[in-house]
Order: structure tokens, then C-alpha cells, then sequence
């Protein structure tokens, strides 16, 4: 009888099965958000960007406007 492939090691999957692995993981940590961490770069990095938003909010296009768009340019 042969043993099947220990598929715990990132070593022994395919490249699809690599993604998918990393997708569920992915997906998994998404469904507890306040649990990750943000680190004092990433936070500086969005206070950057908000305040940079805040003090030229530019225009930007809903979901619904650029869904439209896209509908009507077939």
C-alpha cells in the first residue's frame, strides 16, 4: 500500500492548491478584522492618506456610476 502525500507542506502542492491555501487563509482572517494587528507604519501610513483626502477629497465615481459605465460602453 503506498502512502499518500503529506499535503501539510507547502513543498508538496501544486502552485493552484499554493493559492488556494493562501486564499483561505486570506478569507479566514477576514472574518475576524479587529483581530489584525495594524502596525505604527501602517497606521501613520492611513492617517496620511485620509488627511490627504480630507484636505482634497477630488471626485470619485460610485459602484453604481462606473457599473454603468461599463454596461453602456458594450
Amino acid at each position: 500500500m503506498t502512502e499518500s502525500p503529506n499535503h501539510d507542506e507547502p513543498d508538496d502542492l501544486a502552485v493552484p492548491e499554493k493559492f488556494l491555501r493562501v486564499q483561505d487563509l486570506w478569507d479566514e482572517s477576514a472574518r475576524t478584522p479587529r483581530e489584525v494587528e495594524v502596525t505604527p507604519a501602517q497606521r501613520e501610513e492611513l492617517e496620511r492618506r485620509l488627511m490627504k483626502h480630507q484636505t482634497n477629497p477630488g471626485k470619485y465615481a460610485t459602484w453604481e456610476e462606473i457599473r454603468h459605465e461599463l454596461e453602456g460602453s458594450e
